[in-house]
């Protein structure tokens, strides 16, 4: 569900027909068939990259153009990779707020919808399959996995802080854990962020396996804030974006002045209400409030006034569209782009990695193989990225 006042509401489905009919609904006849086209235009972008681009290990320019082939160099031309997201919205919608909308898949990989490449618009594609929910919370996935692992062997170890990654003969040989173990491998895998690695966070031996993100070339950081609240007047859905009313200020806030934006998007997980629409919660519900912010938590503590301000910032904008919230302070947190780079050194509190900004972003971030023999990255902030 998306919202830009009390008035003005636009339901996203995972059946494209139903998506295009409240299109229809909310922006007229024509812009319904705009939507449609969108949809045929996002589905060749997917086709286009997938395989050459997506599930490649390695993809450089070249690799992409070898993979797609001649006869479909076409389809690479109309990628339009010089363009941003934001401009190729443009020529597909005159409805600002679809613009706005589907310009806000840019931040599901942590970019500005007025720099990231127009080939992002993928993510819409992606998402019309549906969002998908975990029977008992995400942590069941992590459960499962770990059972097949010990099954097989694994020995996991939780709360083992390694200290530094080993070197011997020019390639990975292991691990030392803060306590002083060393434990030998053949090879290591760092699901850390790939900036701890290149700043050295895992001794310095191993640093110049992955190329430094230079702080401007961040993704987004955000306010993440978890509190337990009654919910009136608006009708949730279990997922929510109220939108900012002047976008380009928002993300130029963010971006370039680095602070806090003064009228922020606001996305809002409904924890405890289930997929469809109509759902209601009774009593006080367990909420997730996320606020774009820049990755600047290595240089700037956000302290109390900060947090103040943007909770405060945040209820004004859900009230603007009908929201009322009755918080419940005693059971409150809201973790800030500091905390998030203590938790994941060497970011700043970026999210997503490397931000995907520009023509040549898509092809410079770490894939899993680094330049350290016997050294692998996992996670977000890898190609193919976040999601």
């Amino acid at each position: 569900r998306h919202a830009w006042s009390a008035d003005e509401r636009r339901d996203l489905y995972a059946d494209g027909e139903r998506s295009g009919e409240a299109v229809t609904r909310f922006s007229g006849p024509a812009e319904g068939e705009r939507f449609r086209g969108f949809c045929n235009r996002t589905a060749e972008v997917y086709r286009t990259l997938e395989g050459p681009f997506l599930r490649a290990s390695r993809p450089t320019i070249l690799s992409l153009h070898q993979r797609v082939g001649w006869r479909r160099w076409p389809e690479l031309l109309r990628l339009r990779p010089l363009s941003t997201l934001w401009g190729a919205l443009g020529s597909h919608f005159t409805d600002p707020r679809l613009r706005q909308l589907y310009g806000r898949y840019a931040t599901y990989c942590g970019s500005s919808p007025f720099q990231a490449a127009a080939t992002l618009m993928i993510v819409a594609h992606v998402e019309q399959d549906g969002v998908w929910l975990v029977v008992g919370g995400m942590a069941r996935l992590a459960d499962a996995l770990s059972r097949v692992a010990q099954r097989l062997g694994v020995t996991i170890r939780c709360r083992s802080t390694v200290d530094t990654i080993l070197t011997q003969d020019g390639r990975a040989s292991g691990v030392v854990l803060a306590g002083g173990e060393t434990i030998p491998a053949r090879a290591v895998i760092a699901n850390c962020d790939a900036q701890a690695v290149a700043g050295g966070c895992l001794g310095k031996a191993v640093s110049g396996a992955v190329r430094p993100v230079p702080e401007a070339a961040r993704s987004l950081s955000a306010m993440a804030w978890t509190f337990k609240a009654q919910a009136r007047g608006f009708p949730l859905a279990r997922h929510t974006v109220f939108f900012s009313r002047d976008y380009p200020r928002e993300f130029d806030q963010i971006f370039r002045q680095r602070r806090l934006p003064e009228d922020p998007t606001v996305y809002l997980c409904a924890q405890d209400r289930d997929g469809t629409v109509s759902a209601r919660a009774e009593g006080a519900e367990r909420l997730l409030c996320l606020v774009n912010a820049p990755a600047s938590g290595a240089r700037h503590e956000f302290d109390a006034a900060e947090i103040q301000q943007c909770q405060e910032r945040t209820l004004a904008q859900l009230e603007r569209c009908g929201l009322t919230l009755s918080v419940d302070p005693s059971a409150s947190v809201m973790p800030t782009p500091s905390d998030f780079n203590r938790l994941f050194p060497a970011t700043g509190g970026a999210l997503y990695g490397r931000a995907s900004q520009g023509w040549m972003a898509s092809f410079q971030r770490p894939d899993s193989r680094t330049a350290l023999p016997g050294l692998y990255l996992a996670g977000g902030s890898v190609h193919p990225g976040p999601g």
